[in-house]
């Protein structure tokens, strides 16, 4: 799942986000979710696909796409 996490971390650092704490206040989550997303050890389900979308408005069409190009 590291073309989740890569993405996302990218769109972290776009918005000024440059901790996994930043990312997880942004999205309204716990910590430790954003983390085991950033690190690749747990892929994020249709609700934090959801809070993502809504913080960095990346989809998940976009997250796959932008991981197999990378």
């Amino acid at each position: 799942m590291t073309h989740v996490s890569t993405a996302l971390v990218a769109a972290g650092r776009a918005r000024g986000d440059n901790s996994t704490a930043d990312m997880a206040r942004r999205m309204g989550l716990p910590y430790l979710t954003v983390y085991r997303w950033t690190t690749g050890r747990n892929a994020p389900g249709p609700a934090g696909l959801a809070a993502i979308e809504r913080a960095y408005g990346l989809t998940t069409a976009a997250l796959i796409h932008r991981g197999t190009a990378a």
